[in-house]
């Protein structure tokens, strides 16, 4: 994923195309007017993701939870995804039949 770099002038003339190319291939530009940078075109999908992962970052809390997590997963004391959740299903059956 590179950032193409086009002027303000060329980016209209190509703006539908940028747009789907965006959307579908995640394709970013950089767009310049005057020869300075003026605008980023991105994905509605992309820049949400930037803004939650900006939301996580500043989050103390999380971090050190991200950091932790880490650690857990090099020290090999995580289990498969499919295995919590099967234990999580069997833990509710057994709640169920009390």
């Amino acid at each position: 994923m590179s950032v193409n770099t086009l002027p303000v002038t060329e980016a209209k003339q190509r703006f539908t195309e940028l747009v789907k190319a965006a959307e579908e291939m995640y394709d970013r530009y950089l767009i310049t007017r005057n020869g300075k940078e003026a605008a980023i075109l991105m994905s509605v999908e992309e820049y949400e993701s930037l803004l939650e992962t900006i939301d996580i970052l500043v989050n103390r809390r999380e971090v050190r939870a991200i950091a932790e997590a880490m650690v857990q997963v090099r020290r090999k004391e995580t289990i498969p995804l499919n295995a919590y959740l099967a234990r999580k299903k069997k833990a509710s059956t057994a709640r169920m039949k009390r």
